[in-house]
């Protein structure tokens, strides 16, 4: 039986190979890279698409008006928004930042508005037990989000591991506990 990266329960992940900064206000995490190849931005994401679309994900290309390169959906709850930055540190010396940032889908956004506004107008009408269920449809379908949204940033930290030893990359590891400093092309 073959495993797939949307199978990510049954996956087992090699151990981390580079530390990622994690940034709890943003929610997203960050992964940075050293490369004397002269490797770009563009080529990083191709090799990220042809990876992913391999594994039947759907993903959304930026057109130039958004925070992110990529975003890429897996099922109908989560999605990624994945921004790279090249370091240009003179000849073929590049540093390569990676930021992955999962989010709620449209639908589920729209669901969790529609749970909050169906509960609100079942404790208008005095439907106490209607409530209590929506709530509690609701903070299951909030649980399910949340673990498809911890798996496809799982999913993609192993992709772009998996990406940066085929093509050389090196690991840039911080001494602290904290998110690396993010560069002014990062921040939203």
């Amino acid at each position: 039986m073959t495993q797939t990266l949307t199978q990510a329960d049954l996956i087992k992940f090699d151990s981390p190979a580079s530390r990622v900064n994690i940034s709890w206000c943003d929610r997203s995490y960050e992964l940075s890279y050293w490369t004397e190849t002269g490797m770009e931005k563009e080529n990083l994401l191709q090799k990220v698409m042809d990876l992913l679309i391999a594994y039947k994900y759907f993903i959304a290309m930026d057109q130039g008006w958004s925070d992110w390169d990529l975003e890429i959906y897996q099922g109908i709850w989560s999605k990624v928004q994945f921004k790279v930055c090249t370091e240009n540190h003179g000849g073929k010396k590049r540093v390569i930042r990676v930021r992955c940032a999962p989010r709620m889908s449209q639908l589920a956004t729209m669901a969790m508005f529609g749970y909050l506004l169906f509960t609100i107008v079942a404790i208008i009408l005095g439907m106490s037990e209607i409530a209590a269920i929506t709530v509690v449809l609701g903070m299951f379908n909030v649980g399910v989000i949340l673990y498809q949204n911890f798996q496809l940033g799982r999913n993609l930290y192993q992709v772009i591991e998996i990406i940066a030893k085929r093509v050389y990359l090196v690991p840039i590891e911080t001494t602290s506990h904290k998110s690396a400093p993010a560069s002014a092309i990062l921040q939203p």
